[in-house]
């Protein structure tokens, strides 16, 4: 995945998150905030952390 798309897609899980806090704290949602951001913080680590799977050619084998 090309490091632009891997940046949108880091930057709109982030605004996802955020947009939860708000509507957490709005709903008085008893789920901790720790977990949220923890869930946030390791989806965009894992989108920059694994690489990107490559098919090698058969006809190398």
């Amino acid at each position: 995945m090309p490091p632009k798309i891997r940046a949108i897609l880091t930057a709109t899980v982030i605004i996802i998150g955020i947009v939860l806090w708000y509507v957490r704290e709005r709903i008085s949602l008893d789920v901790s905030a720790g977990l949220l951001f923890g869930l946030t913080a390791a989806m965009c680590v894992a989108v920059w952390m694994f690489p990107e799977v490559k098919k090698q050619d058969s006809a190398k084998r």
